[in-house]
């Protein structure tokens, strides 16, 4: 018989996903995705493997001189399964961060919109662990439209920020 995941257990691991990311702790990021999950960033045109996403996360975000500021919206859970063993999370969420090391160089990410689906299993340790992540961008920033405010990150959210 497998542990259930509760809903409350599940936000709980979307928030220190994003705490992980905005403070930069690349190895305990990268121990959040089991070894097959697969990830899909907002910029990506294929999947990567999530210890792939991760290590690239760290060289692109985990600099010194790379500051990282995140808001989420309030996080819906559907618990899949006859035992609650798969969990979906769903969310928008803000993003910022400045001096990105890129191949193209360095760079600042504005992302005022983007939507979030992390889907989490248990592991054989029994812990929660991301196996798919998709995250990603309406169209209508890219064509200098106006974010509506209906989708925007509401203050009932959580905002998280680092600079070190």
């Amino acid at each position: 018989m497998t542990n259930k995941m509760t809903v409350a257990q599940v936000k709980a691991e979307v928030q220190r996903f994003w705490t992980l990311f905005s403070t930069k702790d690349a190895q305990a990021l990268q121990r959040l995705y089991s070894v097959g999950a697969t990830v899909f960033s907002s910029s990506s045109s294929r999947y990567e493997l999530g210890p792939v996403s991760a290590a690239r996360r760290h060289r692109e975000y985990f600099q010194r001189n790379t500051a990282v500021r995140v808001r989420l919206s309030d996080v819906r859970v559907d618990l899949l399964g006859d035992h609650g063993e798969v969990a979906v999370a769903s969310y928008t969420f803000q993003f910022h961060a400045t001096n990105v090391a890129t191949a193209s160089g360095v760079i600042e990410e504005d992302i005022q919109l983007g939507r979030a689906t992390q889907v989490f299993g248990l592991g054989a340790d029994g812990n929660l662990c991301i196996v798919h992540e998709h995250l990603s961008l309406p169209t209508w920033p890219q064509a200098g439209l106006p974010v509506p405010p209906a989708y925007m990150p509401d203050h009932a959210g959580s905002s998280m920020e680092n600079k070190s």
